[in-house]
């Protein structure tokens, strides 16, 4: 059966590996963003979803579509809330552009996260199920959520969710990265003579995390649209390890070549502030590619991954039942990425 994927936020971190993943594995892949990249092949549109009109002229006429697999969301500055009003109407707007024509659409895959269950807020029932209550904080997932099971018993088509944490990939391109932000922090710290401490308090070092491999997420997302029994279903999508900060510390030390140092309960956006001088030198003598300290990571996104002092964890079983039963081991995640920059000349 021929089996064409609509990725909305095809541009993003996300949307590109989906993307990527489908079409080598044999769909035909239709990309949509603000602003596509036209160099990655493939069909790219850009529209503004943003806008009901940009999207009806637009996706008007994509009626071989069978599945859309939605992880765009509106921009916005780190750490500010997002605005379910103007994501829900995003993906309202997609959908009325594209159904009117699409009499294959099949399912509606939404890339949401963690945060439904109000891992952000303070501690919370884990590990976190799918079938469990709503988290406080009017994040857009719940409207998001609302408006796909409304509109899909409306439509006659199926929706299906993934609820990743902590998206984790390799791309030097994307300073959204918990690999990028402890790579340069262990290099300033090397170069400094000094340990590699831990940014959050000693109660975040000792609490327990968790992540989603992007690669992972990407087989995950193909499996739940490919099985019927995944219709009309919520599914978190992790690794499948939880470990703490203070069992993953010592190893980041030891393959940057530092001792691994204690917890601090320090900003990272306030502690680089003077560090620019130092990194430009560790650039220079080492040959690296040229990247500002304050874009090479996000500093302020690693200070709200180091932040929660309660365990984070999401089951797995459910997917497990269905029959999902990939897992990745993070500690070695961080460690193919940290050689990835290496050899791509991002950190000495």
């Amino acid at each position: 059966m021929r089996r064409v994927a609509l990725v909305a936020g095809a541009s993003g971190l996300i949307g590109r590996r989906v993307a990527a993943h489908l079409a080598a594995r044999g769909w035909e892949v239709i990309g949509a963003s603000r602003r596509p990249d036209t160099g990655r092949g493939g069909r790219q549109i850009g529209v503004d979803l943003a806008d009901a009109a940009d999207a009806r002229s637009k996706l008007a006429d994509l009626g071989e579509v069978t599945h859309v697999f939605y992880a765009a969301r509106h921009d916005h500055p780190e750490g500010a809330p997002e605005s379910p009003e103007i994501n829900t109407a995003m993906l309202r707007n997609l959908l009325a552009g594209l159904t009117p024509a699409a009499a294959r659409l099949e399912r509606v895959i939404l890339v949401h996260g963690t945060k439904y269950y109000g891992h952000h807020l303070g501690p919370f029932p884990v590990p976190a199920v799918e079938g469990g209550t709503r988290g406080g904080g009017g994040t857009f997932y719940f409207a998001q959520e609302d408006f796909v099971q409304d509109a899909a018993r409306a439509a006659g088509w199926r929706w299906s969710i993934v609820r990743p944490h902590i998206f984790f990939d390799a791309s030097v391109g994307n300073p959204r990265s918990m690999g990028l932000v402890i790579a340069v922090l262990a290099a300033i710290q090397h170069e400094l003579g000094e340990p590699l401490f831990f940014p959050g308090s000693e109660q975040a070092y000792v609490s327990r995390t968790q992540f989603t491999e992007i690669a992972l997420l990407a087989r995950a997302v193909e499996w739940i649209a490919a099985d019927a029994r995944c219709g009309n279903q919520a599914f978190n999508v992790v690794n499948g390890d939880y470990p703490r900060w203070s069992e993953l510390w010592p190893a980041f030390a030891r393959w940057h070549g530092i001792e691994p140092g204690p917890p601090r309960g320090l900003k990272l956006a306030h502690y680089m502030v003077d560090k620019a001088p130092i990194w430009e030198e560790i650039v220079a003598r080492n040959g690296l590619r040229c990247t500002a300290l304050d874009r090479v990571a996000l500093w302020a996104y690693g200070d709200y991954v180091f932040r929660p002092e309660w365990d984070i964890m999401s089951s797995m079983d459910k997917a497990r039942r269905f029959g999902f039963a990939e897992r990745v081991d993070s500690r070695e995640m961080f460690v193919r990425a940290f050689a990835a920059y290496r050899e791509r000349c991002i950190i000495p």
